[in-house]
């Protein structure tokens, strides 16, 4: 029998946290494919394995293939707690060795290891989430976006609501923060200083009107605090990918609808995306489909241009010319 694997794990020896960590790593389906070209993907940093990384590979498996493909293709890292104690090392105890784990020896693994660009996310939840804010806070340089799904800033006596109240002066890089929280059913008793944490460094961020940051908030009336890193994830991609999902079939009648997209989208998030290879062709069948012939070979040649050592390229080139008896 076969089995579906969804990650390589690997572990390292961290001198910054003076023991074993263990690291599991995702990576999509074009990664391995020997017919396409090696390119360099994206990378999502996602805290408490365990409990966070399964379910995301499923949905940006879903949101990056396809015809509609919501997000481009990405590495995921999940960071487990195996020999670690998460309560210390996402706060004040040990977040700073944490983090200088995180930029010294992860990082540097996974360049070394895996092909990866310089486009990085980070996912944090409760106190994952209180790690989040704080890094971005301190060092936003670190990833190019966050997101702090229900973050426990009411931890150390609400030290994040004390560090948020000079956001206004913070140059955050021009990336991007999401906080998610659940609904105001769960303001009471034992609850009601994390939700009010939450709301107050909302507010915070709000009110500061500081443009250096692309900020992003949503609560979740029905969600509780355990379930709502998955439907925030969802939220959180969709958000930063905004403007990436292309209308396939409006490409025939807006032949320049795929390029200005993605300028515009690449504008947006600070960072340059194209189109994938394996997009790209999906694009050019559909338009031979069509008997969009002239447009179909201008996409089945584009990938030949920007992907010179695919054989995928070449060949579905090679077979649309065959087929439609170009010279």
């Amino acid at each position: 029998q076969e089995k579906l694997t969804i990650a390589d794990i690997h572990t390292i020896n961290s001198k910054k946290l003076n023991t074993n960590r263990e690291i599991w790593v995702n990576l999509p389906e074009s990664y391995s494919n020997p017919n396409l070209q090696k390119v360099n993907y994206p990378v999502i940093y996602v805290l408490d394995a365990e409990a966070n990384f399964t379910f995301l590979t499923g949905v940006v498996n879903k949101f990056e293939t396809g015809h509609y493909q919501e997000i481009p293709e990405f590495i995921i890292v999940g960071i487990s707690n195996k020999n670690g104690d998460r309560t210390k090392d996402f706060t004040h105890v040990n977040d700073v060795n944490f983090l200088s784990f995180i930029q010294s020896e992860l990082f540097p693994f996974v360049e070394n290891n895996y092909r990866v660009n310089d486009f990085k996310m980070l996912i944090g939840h409760s106190l994952g989430g209180y790690f989040a804010l704080k890094t971005m806070y301190n060092y936003p340089e670190t990833f190019n976006a966050y997101v702090a799904h229900d973050p426990s800033i009411w931890f150390n006596d609400f030290e994040l609501k004390k560090l948020y109240q000079n956001v206004k002066s913070v140059d955050f890089k021009n990336h991007f923060l999401m906080i998610t929280q659940v609904g105001e059913k769960q303001n009471n008793g034992d609850l009601k200083g994390h939700y009010e944490g939450i709301r107050a460094v909302n507010e915070l961020i709000k009110k500061s009107n500081n443009q250096s940051i692309n900020y992003n908030y949503k609560q979740y009336a029905d969600e509780e605090h355990g379930s709502i890193p998955m439907i925030g994830s969802i939220d959180f991609l969709r958000w930063i990918f905004d403007g990436y999902r292309i209308n396939i079939k409006a490409v025939p009648n807006q032949p320049n609808l795929i390029e200005s997209s993605f300028e515009k989208f690449s504008k947006r998030l600070n960072y340059t995306f194209q189109p994938s290879e394996t997009y790209i062709n999906l694009v050019a069948n559909y338009l031979m489909k069509q008997n969009k012939n002239e447009l179909a070979k201008y996409y089945f040649e584009l990938n030949v241009t920007r992907f010179p050592e695919s054989l995928q390229a070449k060949e579905q080139l090679k077979k649309f010319i065959t087929s439609n008896k170009i010279d």
